[in-house]
């Protein structure tokens, strides 16, 4: 054989096995039947619609098949910890996990539908008793589980299980995957912006359904989204064409940037790598009312502070519960006293951490 020829089967033998290495590694599938899949997918969205206070960008999950089959995979170990099993490729840079590990001497209540269903996510959603929305604290043993279920900006869920006769110790284990992951960024972390509901959808659209924000391809979904602050309705692809000044789907907040520590140092290339509702003005999520007229604002440039909107009628702020002044920057006497009385039970009553 000539060098020719030896030299093209190297390279022929090289590119194939270039192109093993980019094969993703798959493991089997969830073993979650069709019908107990929708009803996992129907018992998450139930709760995530079920928060208090009400959430404005709570996204409908969708069953994802990959994070599913290494749900499966994770689960089969029947080793009770977080991790998963090795991928050529993930599915999504990093991956959200609950796991729950129920018991009972009853062995047909152990292999039954709900305890691989309804019981997981309703111990996982029970930790909403010591979870703090307004201050973002856990005030009991965990909350991890719950924020990750009610994680809005979480899109995707995959599950697997294990009978509870095929673990040492005999216990159904359930592991859920979730794609992007929740319990991230920087305190406070809440799961979710609070709001009416569908109205700061990361869409830019308010297409809804039930409260939970979707994507709507033929303009047939359910658009409750109502403009505030001089906004524009355009019902055909459910958005609102702000006045500068303003921001969010529904016109109802300032365009600014909350987190000022990090716009002030971060360069717009940046922009993809933060939270979204850090630096709405500079990376160009809505336009600053500083660079207009006042002609060109709503009532003049009037800004509302403190999640207060204008009424367009006389230009004077609709403040919520617990605010006043002219653009709902005080907190009311006894909002601040009763903040402080719950703030002082809280702290009395959460466990000491050693």
């Amino acid at each position: 054989m000539n060098g020719a020829r030896v030299l093209s089967r190297l390279q022929a033998l090289l590119h194939f096995h270039l192109f093993l290495l980019w094969i993703p590694t798959h493991g089997r599938k969830s073993d979650y039947t069709q019908e107990e899949i929708q009803i996992l997918l129907n018992v998450h969205n139930y709760y995530r619609r079920k928060v208090d206070p009400p959430a404005a960008n709570m996204q409908k999950l969708e069953w994802h098949s990959e994070l599913a089959s290494m749900a499966q995979d994770w689960a089969d170990k029947c080793t009770f910890e977080h991790g998963q099993p090795k991928r050529d490729r993930q599915p999504f840079e990093d991956i959200g996990q609950n796991l729950n590990k129920f018991t009972s001497s009853n062995l047909k209540r152990l292999d039954s539908l709900e305890a691989r269903t309804h019981i997981p996510l309703r111990t996982w959603w029970d930790e909403v008793t010591w979870y703090d929305f307004a201050s973002d604290r856990c005030l009991g043993p965990m909350c991890g589980h719950y924020t990750q279920l009610v994680w809005a900006r979480t899109k995707y869920v995959g599950c697997g299980y294990l009978n509870g006769t095929q673990c040492p110790g005999k216990f159904t284990y359930v592991v859920c995957n979730y794609g992007p992951t929740g319990n991230i960024g920087l305190n406070p972390k809440q799961p979710y912006i609070r709001g009416d509901p569908c109205s700061k959808c990361d869409s830019g659209h308010g297409w809804c359904d039930d409260k939970l924000c979707i994507t709507c391809t033929d303009q047939t979904c359910a658009c409750p989204l109502k403009c505030k602050n001089c906004g524009i309705f355009n019902a055909k692809n459910c958005t609102c064409t702000c006045t500068e000044g303003w921001d969010y789907a529904d016109c109802s907040e300032p365009c600014e940037n909350s987190n000022k520590t990090v716009c002030t140092r971060m360069h717009q290339a940046s922009c993809s790598l933060i939270q979204p509702e850090w630096c709405r003005a500079k990376c160009g999520h809505c336009t600053s009312s500083r660079n207009t007229t006042k002609a060109m604002k709503c009532c003049g440039g009037k800004q509302c502070r403190n999640k207060g909107y204008l009424n367009t009628g006389n230009c004077e702020c609709m403040c919520p519960g617990g605010f006043h002044d002219k653009s709902c920057g005080r907190k009311t006497g006894m909002y601040a006293v009763r903040k402080l009385i719950n703030y002082t039970i809280l702290s009395k009553i959460r466990p000491k951490i050693p």
